[in-house]
């Protein structure tokens, strides 16, 4: 896959991510199930964007449309102009581990593996990177989220605060234009969840944007605009209603 369609010469606030009226149905039996009504909504490269709403309204559906990890029933997906729903199932693998970062509510670390050698995984596959410079560039990323002393140890003995850090870690160690959080505090305590949305709100000072589903209601102080989806809003009117990225909080 060329990497020219993804180099990225935006500046804060020019347009990054732009979702076209994207929908998600599964058939269950002889059943249609609408998981995910038509959104439409505009990223903008620096943003903090937080999705809210009830279980069932789509959140997390959402969030692995716009990241690449699942195809819409219909509509579209850009990426720097680059309709993600065009690539193969190859590219949009190496897009999403050389443009995006992910962290999930429960952290996927493997156990028989250090945090040094998680944390250095997403330089097994994509851009190739001189190992040397891999290493550094992670030990300077567990030292930023205050996990270098630790580096040689396994997860399992790992408090859960300290192993989303590393994942955290992990998850930038690419410098990703784009970081989707799924829940990444919900299994927190109040501390660790702040330490978890610092971390995130000082990589959009950085230039990097944020997509976060979350219950959260910390999240707020800490993001630019949110998005809430509301399940029994009937597909017609969440359109007229133009679910989209919006500039005030709630």
């Amino acid at each position: 896959m060329s990497s020219k369609p993804y180099h990225d010469e935006t500046t804060a606030g020019q347009l990054l991510l732009k979702a076209v009226e994207v929908r998600r149905s599964f058939r269950i039996g002889n059943k249609m199930v609408e998981a995910l009504a038509p959104v439409s909504l505009s990223i903008d490269k620096g943003a903090f964007l937080i999705i809210t709403g009830p279980s069932g309204s789509g959140k997390s559906t959402l969030l692995n449309i716009l990241s690449g990890l699942d195809r819409p029933s219909s509509g579209n997906v850009f990426f720097l102009g680059t309709s993600l729903t065009q690539l193969t199932p190859q590219q949009r693998a190496l897009l999403r581990n050389n443009r995006f970062g992910f962290i999930f509510q429960s952290p996927h670390l493997l156990l028989d593996k250090t945090v040094l050698e998680n944390t250095l995984l997403p330089f097994s596959y994509g851009k190739r990177v001189d190992a040397a410079e891999s290493r550094k560039r992670c030990m300077d990323l567990l030292e930023y989220v205050g996990m270098a002393h630790l580096a040689h140890r396994y997860p399992n003995t790992l408090s859960g605060g300290e192993m989303q850090r590393v994942v955290f870690a992990r998850a930038i160690c690419r410098k990703p234009a784009l970081i989707f959080a799924d829940e990444p505090t919900g299994s927190l305590d109040g501390d660790n969840s702040r330490k978890i949305l610092n971390l995130l709100k000082e990589q959009t000072n950085k230039g990097r944007t944020v997509v976060m589903v979350t219950h959260d209601p910390e999240a707020q102080e800490y993001s630019s605009s949110q998005l809430l989806l509301n399940k029994f809003t009937p597909a017609a009117e969440r359109g007229k209603r133009g679910h989209g990225t919006l500039p005030d909080k709630f």
